[in-house]
């Protein structure tokens, strides 16, 4: 798991991607893929700090976040007393619960290194989807975004939250192109009064997709592709998928 939601750095990143993603927008981008199904019980894979969950909470009738991180599910806690958060590894996970629709939002599917990780993140998630339910997901776009970081082997990124400022010093090159395997160094910095003063490291892998794996991915294991869609985030190229699961 990655360092940045470990004990060192879960509130540096619960406060810094406040400045990098608009979770309003985020949330609604969401929420209109879940209304166009019908869908009014949530389940969301990684939910990290919460920051969608509040909205899902209020907006629908039933949710459930989980995230492998006790300090993610620690703070997305305490946002949200009344929410229903558990500990759970989006390969394995059980539940007995049924809903009808499964997010996996945050590029949190750029932790799944394998084809075969990716299948049973799927396996899990037909279990406790209900007859016809629907999974909406977003990918890391690896024919976009590694000849990026080939280009790109170093990137600082800004973020602004009240009169809090913050930086991301990256470092990141291919680990394994046949994979789309890339290695990812980050140094995090509160900036004040334009000194730097630094907050912590991480170092981790991530994998990139491409549309033609994730579709055959889904096709195996008993999803329809109702749609893809590119989505362009603070930082990398991505792709929504919405499915639909039909065996």
């Amino acid at each position: 798991m990655s360092n940045l939601y470990g004990a060192e750095l879960a509130k540096v990143f619960d406060t810094m991607y406040q400045g990098f993603i608009d979770y309003n927008e985020e949330f609604q981008f969401y929420a209109d893929k879940a209304n166009l199904c019908n869908a009014q019980s949530i389940i969301e894979i990684g939910c990290g700090s919460g920051n969608l969950a509040k909205h899902f909470i209020k907006e629908f009738k039933s949710y459930l976040g989980l995230d492998l991180s006790d300090h993610m599910l620690e703070l997305a806690s305490n946002k949200n007393p009344t929410g229903q958060f558990l500990k759970a590894d989006m390969r394995t996970f059980e539940v007995e619960k049924k809903f009808e629709m499964a997010l996996i939002a945050g590029r949190t599917s750029s932790y799944l290194l394998s084809p075969k990780d990716l299948t049973h993140t799927f396996d899990s998630i037909s279990q406790v989807l209900l007859d016809k339910g629907h999974l909406v997901f977003d990918c890391i776009d690896a024919e976009k975004f590694v000849p990026f970081v080939i280009q790109n082997p170093k990137i600082i990124h800004h973020s602004s939250v009240g009169e809090m400022k913050f930086s991301r010093s990256t470092n990141w090159y291919i680990e394994n192109q046949k994979e789309n395997l890339i290695n990812w160094k980050a140094d995090y910095y509160k900036i004040k009064a334009s000194e730097k003063s630094k907050l912590g490291n991480d170092n981790v892998i991530i994998k990139t997709f491409t549309r033609k794996e994730v579709i055959a991915l889904l096709k195996k294991r008993g999803y329809v592709i109702l749609s893809i869609e590119d989505r362009l985030s603070y930082a990398f190229d991505t792709f929504v998928v919405h499915a639909q699961k039909v065996n």
